[in-house]
């Protein structure tokens, strides 16, 4: 079952740490260490139509955050931003796996982006792709407990958009394979088992939003003091530089 927002995860369930920041931080670390083993980064032309180069195809919102925040190595990574930001990422996904037929694409997706392209689904049951689509479900708009108008009371529903959705039923309606993960150990097997296939298949990763804004504040805090203890060493010793010239 999902996690959702004012409810305890279960034990063994991922939070925002294991299944947003650790979702992306895996895709990233399997692709990466995938194209070191084939060479495909270092050969351009895997780019282009063809080739064998599969690409990570991120949306726009939290899961380009996740990646620019929490992943020091990265495969080739496309994305593009809609005329609302979110529009239209699981079309440009499908082009960018029909694209690369040998290598495919992974698209990691937010819920809102995804339900606001579900049109895209019988486009992709009809193609079917070799793509792997990653739909990160913590129940709304994440990205919006990041701004200032998170402490007004008109934040719920009207900004975070809380939603009760999940893709099984649209996915088994348009005839696409479909798993769910709650767990860092069933998303590692799904994923695999997804890369192995070659496919067409779609990921649901679910998470919570509110779990995954207070790891983020944890986070920058942390990234702060150590920014602060740097900058005061470093300020110490140019002063004993100085004082011993």
């Amino acid at each position: 079952p999902a996690v959702r927002e004012g409810a305890e995860p279960p034990p063994g369930t991922c939070t925002s740490t294991c299944a947003e920041a650790w979702v992306a931080r895996h895709v990233c670390g399997v692709l990466a260490r995938r194209e070191a083993a084939t060479g495909t980064r270092a050969d351009p032309a895997g780019s282009r139509g063809g080739g064998a180069r599969h690409f990570l195809f991120c949306s726009s919102s939290l899961p380009i955050r996740h990646l620019d925040m929490y992943c020091a190595v990265a495969p080739e990574v496309l994305s593009n931003r809609g005329a609302s930001g979110i529009d239209g990422i699981l079309h440009t996904a499908l082009g960018a796996a029909l694209a690369s037929p040998q290598g495919g694409c992974t698209c990691l997706v937010g819920d809102v982006a995804a339900l606001h392209d579900l049109s895209a689904l019988p486009a992709l049951a009809a193609a079917a792709p070799p793509l792997t689509v990653v739909v990160l479900n913590n129940g709304g708009g994440g990205i919006f407990h990041c701004l200032p108008i998170a402490s007004h009371q008109v934040f719920t529903p009207y900004f975070d958009t809380p939603h009760t959705h999940s893709f099984d039923s649209v996915c088994r309606g348009f005839g696409l394979p479909y798993a769910a993960a709650s767990t860092a150990e069933a998303f590692e097997a799904a994923y695999g088992a997804a890369l192995a296939g070659g496919s067409l298949s779609l990921i649901e990763v679910f998470c919570h939003k509110e779990e995954t804004h207070r790891t983020h504040q944890q986070l920058l805090g942390v990234a702060r003091a150590v920014a602060r203890r740097v900058l005061a060493s470093g300020a110490r010793d140019s002063a004993l530089r100085g004082g011993a010239v």
